[in-house]
């Protein structure tokens, strides 16, 4: 009974640990009882030192799963062709101009977000088409490290869609339309969060399995998302976001303008200028925003049917 109570409240322990907030990036410790153990590296060569680049952030990861799943802690460059025992990744252009190119590897069939990964007997290297390519290879690479099943063989990937992204429900007071696993990322109180913490680890979890946007609030939107405060904000959420490749889109209200301007009539010249000025402002803070999502006229929704002109008259005007 006393040995009972004694494991009951440890296996109480790592059952409340273990809160599924990391997904499968937890990194937890693997099983040496392998017959072909991974190989660890002496070090990662990550060809981007800027942290803002996915190539820098694959590096990371690479580091966090030797970390995690070895107990191995790996030191990270940015510059150097090393020629023994090291990961190296980056873009192929970033390969070649560091190393050379790849012998007995045709890069030529690589696509956009695509990558390679080629293990060698002593260097792993994972090269994309792109910076979000190359880190989509280092997610590729740490699963098999953390399932202790490195491949010996070349690996290429492409995506099957050049567009893959998560279509939020978030409401600018916090909560989720048909939402069950909590408040959102991205909303509170009426206003952006203050604290991107959460954005960022989510950005990781969709860069992990090849999402490379995300619309971020409720297609039903509200107009107060042009405030200038929440503008200002927006440009948080996607610096969080931006190493792990995400971009960020928004739903529009399409009756945004109505407010200072008493019409939202898509062929009145003073509406497509408030258009303008607005999406200017929103390029200053998010220079890569992925563009806009409108419901118009749909369920209650305003739209340019108001004004006798056609979803393409609504549509042309945001062109």
């Amino acid at each position: 009974m006393i040995l009972l109570s004694i494991i009951l409240p440890l296996l109480a322990g790592r059952v409340l640990a273990e809160d599924g907030y990391q997904g499968w990036l937890r990194y937890a410790p693997v099983n040496f009882n392998r017959s072909q153990p991974v190989r660890v590296p002496s070090a990662i060569v990550a060809l981007n030192s800027s942290t803002t680049s996915p190539v820098y952030t694959a590096g990371q990861e690479l580091q966090k799963v030797f970390k995690g799943t070895l107990v191995k802690d790996i030191n990270i460059t940015a510059t150097g062709c090393p020629h023994s025992s090291a990961v190296i990744v980056g873009t192929v252009d970033a390969f070649t101009a560091a190393c050379g190119t790849l012998a007995g590897v045709d890069v030529q069939g690589l696509e956009e977000d695509g990558f390679i990964i080629h293990p060698s007997a002593e260097i792993v290297v994972i090269l994309g088409r792109n910076e979000r390519g190359a880190l989509y290879g280092a997610f590729e690479y740490a699963l098999q490290v953390a399932r202790n099943n490195a491949s010996s063989e070349p690996y290429i990937s492409n995506p099957q869609a050049p567009i893959r992204w998560t279509n939020e429900w978030d409401n600018m007071d916090g909560s989720i339309e048909r939402g069950y696993g909590g408040a959102s990322n991205f909303f509170k109180g009426g206003y952006v969060v203050e604290n991107v913490t959460r954005a960022a680890d989510y950005a990781r979890l969709l860069a992990s399995v090849g999402i490379n946007g995300v619309i971020i609030n409720n297609v039903n939107a509200n107009a107060t998302l042009l405030s200038d405060r929440n503008i200002e904000a927006l440009g948080r959420i996607a610096d969080a976001m931006r190493p792990y490749g995400v971009q960020i889109g928004i739903p529009l209200n399409f009756a945004s303008p109505n407010a200072s301007l008493g019409t939202y009539d898509p062929q009145d010249p003073k509406v497509d200028a408030w258009w303008a000025n607005i999406t200017s402002e929103i390029y200053k803070k998010v220079p890569d925003m992925a563009g806009y999502l409108v419901k118009a006229n749909s369920e209650g929704q305003p739209g340019p049917l108001t004004y006798n002109r056609t979803l393409a008259d609504g549509a042309n005007m945001f062109a």
